[in-house]
């Protein structure tokens, strides 16, 4: 199962993920104040394993503090190529809204075919670089489902790649392997509302003309 949460300021989705078996989950992205996610984790008897990041933007990452908090003990994790991302307020892109900010390191790392489990679910972790260098989706191949961060958004977007460590040609690699996918596959991003693989075959449309 998967609850979708939007921060109305910072206009970013955090999902809460659990298997309806175990009612574990792990939170994917922290761009919503942790109560809010809390509160309906409790309702629905969900306890929270994990609390990943797709990258470390400041809008996915500006309540990490806070989750640590409201989820004492729960580990961070990231991709290993996002530290350079999370100690960098230029490279986290919150200087550049005028509150230069810090991000803790993860508790642990995560890499390309590492996987997230809750209960019978498998969430594989596909490394989809080019918005920042250690962007993560996490993809269930038996549910066909995937939270893709700011690699792949639905109608035709995909994430900025001029911001620093942002790189065109690796993000171009990254979305053609995405959209190479089987095209039932819902995808849940980091922005917006979800969509499919099938849908957002255009997106390298899009992509050639910037």
């Amino acid at each position: 199962m998967i609850k979708t949460f939007c921060d109305p300021y910072i206009s970013s989705n955090t999902y809460l993920v659990w298997d309806e078996d175990t009612h574990e989950g792990f939170v994917f992205d922290l761009g919503v104040r942790p109560e809010t996610v809390k509160t309906f984790a409790q309702a629905h008897g969900i306890t929270v394993t994990a609390l990943i990041l797709s990258h470390g933007h400041y809008d996915h990452a500006y309540f990490v503090d806070a989750y640590g908090v409201h989820f004492p003990g729960v580990p961070l994790y990231s991709h290993e190529a996002e530290l350079v991302i999370l100690c960098d307020p230029q490279a986290n892109v919150s200087a550049l809204i005028g509150a230069p900010d810090l991000y803790p390191a993860p508790a642990k790392t995560l890499c390309e075919g590492d996987a997230v489990t809750l209960g019978t679910q498998t969430w594989q972790v596909l490394h989809t670089p080019g918005h920042t260098p250690g962007c993560i989706c996490l993809y269930n191949a038996e549910a066909k489902q995937m939270l893709t961060g700011d690699t792949l958004f639905a109608d035709g977007g995909f994430g900025r790649f001029d911001f620093k460590y942002g790189d065109r040609a690796v993000l171009g690699a990254s979305l053609s392997r995405l959209l190479s996918m089987d095209g039932d596959i819902v995808i849940y991003p980091g922005h917006g509302r979800a969509s499919t693989i099938r849908e957002e075959q255009r997106a390298m449309l899009w992509f050639e003309r910037c």
